[in-house]
């Protein structure tokens, strides 16, 4: 295994196992369940392998295209390779709005976590109000430090663990059947939900500029982080669908994991207290750091478009980063209104899987890879990754036009 640092100034396997981890566990895995348990019925386990697997095949494919075009910002980059610049910025475009869409989903969570601490005011209001304190406190550049982050990570992974112990030990293999009450196409319709609780996955491509023998240490940090990450995960949500009936998971998303523990173990009170203070930290502590993120995604994306007004916009600096907080933190807030929490998943996995697609592209065209066979795993994200895509499609289709 490789050393937390090397000679160079950069980390090793480890630390980079850390950041891969750190960046995937997140508060997706406590929320999806729910939807699991509804849309799919135990086979929703199947769900959650298939989106491992996906990932698995997608972060390979885009660590190779890293490697082959060093350079920031990935999501233009690597499209505007063979597909020229409008595809770049669509990709990138892309990229940007699904991060504030997701922002938007985690301002409804912040919301309905938080009433449960302070049941006088309704979710709305106090997820409004969370997201605002943290915009304040971008702009006075309290910016999230990478302790912090580890810590929130641990805040949100020690009660995923004593939650799936807990749920194991009430094992009930009665549960289990049917085992697919909704049909086989449930669990790929449903697997860009769980696919949600991955995101950050693409992380690794920011890995290559700061981790020592990148070619050798990255793959196998990426491979660890999503393997545990991915394992984690199947032993928590199959944890939890086979130990809880589905009555309990009725309310979907308008419910948190903290009441369904509550109420499917009512002996068990500090895992819900644990499970709901752990989200808490979780939903702020993503918002914090994902929101200081944005805001610089959001002008390093004006700053690659070719248009002589944004030029002059930047130019006059007119546009800061307060002001790119200020209108980050402004599209998230009108998503978490309009849309309700399964359009946002939907719209979040179509805008952050495509770009993923469109940069594996890239590699179809480097004759090398083809030689060398390499391409035989980029097929196999790039045929996940649309088959998620299409599901995603069709399942915000249906979403979005149920809410008329």
């Amino acid at each position: 295994m490789g050393a937390s640092g090397s000679k160079s100034g950069k980390i090793g396997m480890l630390a980079a196992s850390v950041i891969g981890i750190n960046a995937m566990v997140g508060i997706g895995v406590i929320t999806i369940p729910s939807m699991l348990s509804l849309k799919v019925g135990p086979a929703g386990i199947i769900s959650y392998a298939l989106s491992v697997l996906i990932v698995v095949a997608l972060g390979i494919a885009l660590g190779r295209v890293a490697l082959r075009y060093p350079g920031e910002g990935w999501t233009y980059l690597y499209p505007s390779r063979w597909a020229g610049h409008a595809v770049g910025m669509f990709s990138a475009v892309s990229y940007l709005v699904g991060v504030l869409v997701a922002m938007g989903f985690l301002i409804q969570q912040a919301g309905i976590w938080a009433n449960q601490f302070i049941p006088s005011f309704q979710p709305t209001t106090l997820g409004l109000t969370i997201i605002l304190i943290l915009m304040v406190l971008v702009m006075a550049g309290a910016e999230a430090s990478s302790i912090g982050q580890y810590i929130i990570a641990g805040c949100v992974t020690i009660p995923l663990i004593a939650t799936a112990l807990v749920c194991w030990s009430h094992f009930n293999p009665g549960l289990l059947s049917p085992f697919v009450p909704h049909g086989t196409i449930s669990i790929f319709s449903a697997a860009p939900k769980a696919l949600f609780a991955l995101l950050g996955f693409e992380c690794i491509v920011s890995l290559y500029s700061v981790v020592d023998n990148p070619s050798k240490n990255v793959p196998r940090a990426f491979m660890i982080s999503i393997l545990f990450v991915g394992g984690l995960y199947l032993f928590f949500t199959a944890g939890l669908l086979s130990s809880i009936h589905p009555s309990y998971f009725s309310a979907g998303l308008d419910a948190t994991l903290a009441t369904v523990l509550h109420n499917a173990f009512p002996a068990q009170k500090i895992l819900s207290t644990a499970v709901l203070v752990g989200a808490m930290f979780g939903i702020i502590g993503t918002l914090h750091s994902m929101l200081w993120s944005a805001s610089a995604l959001f002008t390093d994306t004006l700053k690659r478009a070719r248009s002589p007004f944004v030029t002059g916009i930047l130019d006059r600096g007119i546009w800061d980063s307060k002001v790119s907080t200020a209108v980050s933190t402004a599209v998230m807030i009108f998503s978490s209104f309009v849309f309700h929490a399964e359009v946002l998943i939907d719209l979040t996995d179509l805008l952050l899987i495509f770009p993923s697609v469109l940069a594996i592209m890239a590699l179809f065209f480097i004759p090398e890879e083809w030689k060398r066979g390499r391409n035989i795993v980029t097929i196999i994200g790039m045929f996940g990754g649309c088959l998620m895509l299409y599901f995603a499609g069709e399942e915000f289709v249906k979403a979005f036009f149920a809410l008329f």
